[in-house]
Parts: structure tokens; C-alpha cells; sequence
């Protein structure tokens, strides 16, 4: 998004419904919802909002910075806002960090978890018209307003329940239409529940991806059928990238981008190419003002351009880059006044507006050190945040919304069990590292993995000299505190392998073991807590130091090596489980 771009280019929608909870199951109807109550003190101040964000024709991709408010139409009163409006200018003075992903992103507003998020009172629903107004700032145009505003619907209007004394909803005040009819579901609905777990149920069929689901089982039910999971797939070969390792792969949004790596034979290539899952076909990278051949660099996507800073190459540590627009096939130039040293193996994040560079390996050894890039201004800030963690290279890094969080790595000494969190403000500023704790924490270990769930940082897997680990945890910043993973399911032990967050499960694929490379995996569900394998049918190449993206749909994975030898083979996989069936006889 750029300053000019006018506001009628971005789109907003919210489509306001209400959620609804059935016998534990959790029946999603629209995108605007409030979680159902027993006791008005149970009503949470929680409004969850939906929406579609793009940038000009273009689904945004990233971290997006977002400022509500509950406003009335025309907005001519705020009844509502995100945080403070310190100026008066109607615009709250602080935003709230969100992950958005092909141009969709969801938030709760009044979750005070989430970085200036004020509480969100049920009095506001008081008011008979009341309209979400939303200002997006893609971390290149600034702010702007997002038009028109959305209107509240009856969703957000039941939040007012909490006011409501016990016992004064009476049947005469639901009129007898309303109560007869809730007497009847509440009747259909017992009802059916008996039938589900007594003779009555013969020939009801219930739907599981566990092949021994004892819930089901003990409820008298028998497995009948199944449908297998989908098989891996091969993608065009056809003007793909040579094989190779020490490459970076980014997603668009639409495509995946791999560009530079390990060729063999002390070749680094200055090459990359563009691969369409929707149409199967590879488009090779401009070389034209292309940053020098490298590998263990990092890439990052900024919603607009991939920038690639830092690695290795034939003169040694690098601390140049480039900026690459895929839609216009060109090349920009990264700004070297004020880089940080060269290195390799760093810590590398996008911010939503800044990338952040930490840590990593260079000349005099392990660093500490870093610095932020703004591509708008294309200009470096030194990272001088004191007390920094202990210098590494190899670390895991995510970005948390509002803060970095770096965790394991190869220090001087070996592996460490160690990390930190840097605290970033909302103008982007660098504020204080803190430790990470260690009660619970994973063992010390390099070559694990790390991914961002939107709430929760998983690290996984990794090894220590000759040991090679299975395990992992659950890392909370809000409370700075680490739960460990069940290892029931878990894949093998295992480093360099690949990970990657879907949205609602962790996969994991790949990698190497004291045997040499492999080629299974796993999916992790946060919410059930639970592992299950990934479908290995389709011949999926085993490999190490892969790349991979995913789509949306699918995992998308290039290039890495096996028995120390670069591979190419672009593989795809759907994840979905295979389903079985059960029929009570």
C-alpha cells in the first residue's frame, strides 16, 4: 500500500453472525461472534471480527497493524476504541499486530492478551446503531482508513446479556412462538443424544480421523469404512531451479519464491525461480541486478517484495542484499549504510513494517548483534538494546506481534537451552530484551525448529552433537512460560527438518537422523494436543536442509540434500487426515 493509493482500493468485510455451541461441538456460521453464557458474569467482552484486507488488487500477505473503534453512523460519536486518542483526532494512538494471511485476518476485540487492546465494555451495545471502523497500515503507506465502516449486528449486542439479572428473561417476555420452539430443540436435542449412545442409535454413522477412536468405540460403535489420506504429489520440473541447499523459500500469497543456496562444487547461486501451485509451472528469476550468489542467507516477504540480506559466499561473509518485486521481474537495490556486520545463519523476521537481523556467525565468530531495515525509508538502525542473549548462529526466531522471541542455537561453547524477547513498540522502536524461561524449556540443541502459532512459539526436534531429539514445548510469552509436548505419535527424532504453522496444526517433515536423511512426518494439533502421522504415499524424497512454504491448502517443499549431495524435486502434499467411519449395530 502506498501513500497516493486511494481508500476505495482497500476492502474490509465483516459478516456479523453468532456462534453457536452444541454438545461440545463448536458450529462456526460467520465471521462476527460472541461466545455463548451460562451467568451473566461468564459473558466475555469479546467480539470476534473477520475480515479481507488487499492492496490494491493484491490479497496483503504478512503482518498487518490495525486501529478500531465502535463508532456511531457517520461516526459522529465513539462509543469504542483500541487505545488511547490522546490528539483527539478520532484515530486511536496505538494499533494491534495481526498475522494475515492471503489477505484474511481475524481478532477479538477486547482480548487485552493482545498489544493495546483496551477492554471492550457490553454498555457499548446500549447504543441502537453502532459501526466498526478499522485503519490498516501495511508498514509502507502508513495508516489509512478502511471504508465503509461495518455495522454491528445482533452478535455483538448480545455482549449486553451481562447487565441482565438472573431470572428476568421469563417465558411470557420470549412470547410463546420463542419458548415453544426452544422447548422443542432442547427436546429434539436430548433426544437425539440418547439415540447416539443406546439401541435406539442402530445405523447412525459418526466420522473420526482416529482409526481407534475409543470415545466412539465405548459408545457401542464399529468401523465400517474409510477414506484414505491424499498422497504426495510431484510438481513440474519444467524450468525449475537446480538442486540445491542453503537456500530461502518465501510465499506471496500466490507463489513460492526460492531463490539462491548451495550448488556443490564451492558454487553459490545467484538464481531462484517462482513456482504457480495453481497452475503447476515454474517462472525463472530475473539474475539482472540480483544480489551475488550465496547461502544461508535469509529472505523475508513484505507484502509487496522479497528481501534477501547476508549469508555466504565465494568472498566469504556477506552483509549486502536485494529487494525483488515478482510481479515486475526487477531488482532494487538494499541500502549498505548502517548493515550490520556479514554473517551467516542469523536470526532474520519481518515485523509488518521492519525486518529484524540478530545473531548469526562472521569473521570474529558468534554474534549478539543486529539491526532493523525499513524498506520504506531504506535505511539500517543499529539493534543497541542492551543485555542481549548469548551469541549464537542457528537459532529459531519468530515474530510475536510485538516482540521478537529467539530461542536454541549453536553457541561457542555448543548447543544452548537458552533465549530471548525483544521488545519492539508500536512505532517500531526497540524497547528491552528479556530472558526466556527455562523451567520446562527443551533440552540445548541446534537444528530444531520454531513456529508461530499466533499465540504460541513450538519448538521441535534438533540435535546436540551426536544426539539427535523427538521432543519439544510450547513456549507463551504472555506468561513466559513452556509446556511440554506429548511425544505419543511424535515423528522420529530428527534435525533439519521443516516445519510450518497451517493454522490449526504444526507439520513437520523431513530431515536427518544418526542414519542419514528421512522421509516422514507428522501433524501437530495444538488444541487436541495430539500428534498424527503424515500420509508418506506418492514417494516423497527424504532430505534434509529443505525449504517449505504453505499455500493455504497445502505444503509446498523444495531443494535441501541427501548424503550430503544437493537435491531439486518440488513436492506438494495436502495434509488431510484420512477419515473413518463408525455405525452403531
Amino acid at each position: 500500500m502506498h501513500s497516493n493509493c486511494p481508500a476505495r482500493q482497500r476492502k474490509s468485510s465483516a459478516f456479523p453472525q453468532c456462534l453457536l455451541r452444541l454438545a461440545g461441538k463448536l458450529a462456526l456460521a460467520g465471521f462476527c461472534s460472541v461466545f455463548p453464557f451460562t451467568a451473566a458474569a461468564q459473558v466475555p467482552g469479546l467480539l470476534n471480527y473477520q475480515g479481507r484486507i488487499s492492496v490494491g488488487t493484491t490479497a496483503f500477505e504478512g503482518t498487518g497493524l490495525f486501529k478500531l473503534a465502535l463508532v456511531s453512523n457517520g461516526a459522529t460519536q465513539t462509543y469504542w476504541r483500541n487505545a488511547a486518542d490522546a490528539n483527539n483526532d478520532g484515530e486511536p494512538d496505538a494499533s494491534v499486530s495481526v498475522s494475515v494471511s492471503r489477505g484474511l485476518y481475524s481478532l477479538m476485540l477486547g482480548d487485552t492478551s493482545l498489544a493495546n487492546m483496551a477492554v471492550l465494555p457490553p454498555g457499548v451495545f446500549t447504543n441502537s446503531a453502532v459501526y466498526l471502523r478499522v485503519w490498516f497500515n501495511d508498514g509502507v503507506g502508513g495508516f489509512q482508513l478502511l471504508t465503509p465502516d461495518q455495522r454491528v449486528s445482533s452478535a455483538g449486542y448480545s455482549l449486553i446479556s451481562a447487565t441482565v439479572t438472573d431470572g428476568a428473561v421469563t417465558a411470557p417476555k420470549l412470547g410463546t412462538d420463542v419458548a415453544a420452539q426452544l422447548a422443542a430443540l432442547s427436546a429434539q436435542l436430548t433426544t437425539l443424544s440418547n439415540r447416539l449412545n443406546t439401541a435406539e442409535g442402530r445405523g447412525l454413522t459418526v466420522v473420526s480421523s482416529d482409526p481407534q477412536d475409543n470415545t466412539i468405540l465405548s459408545s457401542g460403535y464399529v468401523s465400517f469404512y474409510s477414506t484414505a489420506a491424499l498422497d504426495w504429489k510431484s510438481g513440474s520440473a519444467v524450468e525449475a531451479p537446480g538442486a540445491r541447499f542453503g537456500h530461502t523459500a518465501i510465499w506471496t500469497g500466490q507463489d513460492m519464491v526460492v531463490w539462491g543456496g548451495y550448488l556443490g562444487s564451492d558454487n553459490y547461486a545467484a538464481s531462484g525461480g517462482n513456482y504457480a501451485p495453481t497452475t503447476d509451472s515454474w517462472t525463472s528469476i530475473s539474475t539482472f541486478g540480483a544480489p551475488s550468489g550465496r547461502q544461508s542467507h535469509s529472505a523475508v516477504w513484505s507484502g509487496t517484495e522479497m528481501i534477501v540480506w547476508g549469508g555466504f559466499g565465494t568472498g566469504g561473509y556477506l552483509n549486502t542484499g536485494g529487494r525483488y518485486q515478482p510481479a515486475a521481474q526487477l531488482w532494487n537495490s538494499l541500502n549498505t549504510a548502517g548493515t550490520p556486520t556479514a554473517r551467516s545463519d542469523h536470526a532474520c523476521v519481518w515485523t509488518g513494517n521492519r525486518m529484524i537481523v540478530w545473531g548469526g556467525r562472521g569473521l570474529i565468530g558468534y554474534l549478539a548483534d543486529g539491526a532493523l531495515y525499513d524498506p520504506a525509508a531504506n535505511q539500517w538502525t543499529a539493534l543497541t538494546v542492551a543485555s542481549p542473549p548469548e551469541a549464537r548462529h542457528s537459532t529459531v526466531a519468530v515474530w510475536a506481534g510485538t516482540r521478537l522471541i529467539v530461542w536454541g542455537g549453536e553457541a561457542a561453547l555448543g548447543p544452548v537451552s537458552s533465549g530471548g524477547r525483544l521488545l519492539v513498540d508500536a512505532a517500531g522502536t526497540p524497547q528491552s530484551w528479556q530472558t526466556t524461561a527455562t523451567v520446562n524449556a527443551p533440552s540445548a540443541r541446534s537444528g530444531h525448529s520454531g513456529i508461530w502459532t499466533g499465540q504460541k512459539m513450538i519448538v521441535w526436534g534438533g540435535r546436540s552433537g551426536s544426539s539427535f531429539f523427538g521432543d519439544g514445548a510450547l513456549y507463551d510469552p504472555a506468561t513466559d512460560a513452556w509446556t511440554t509436548l506429548p511425544t505419543a505419535g511424535a515423528p522420529s527424532a530428527r534435525a533439519g527438518h521443516v516445519a510450518l504453522w497451517t493454522g490449526s496444526e504444526m507439520l513437520v517433515f523431513g530431515g536427518e537422523d544418526g542414519n542419514g536423511t528421512v522421509a516422514t512426518g507428522a501433524a501437530y494439533d495444538v488444541t487436541a494436543n495430539k500428534w498424527r502421522p503424515l500420509n508418506t504415499s506418492g514417494n516423497p524424497t527424504a532430505r534434509s536442509d529443505a525449504k517449505a512454504v504453505w499455500s493455504g491448502t497445502e505444503l509446498l517443499i523444495f531443494g535441501g540434500k541427501a548424503n550430503g549431495q544437493p537435491v531439486t524435486a518440488l513436492q506438494r502434499l495436502n495434509p488431510q487426515p484420512a477419515w473413518y467411519f463408525y455405525r452403531k449395530l
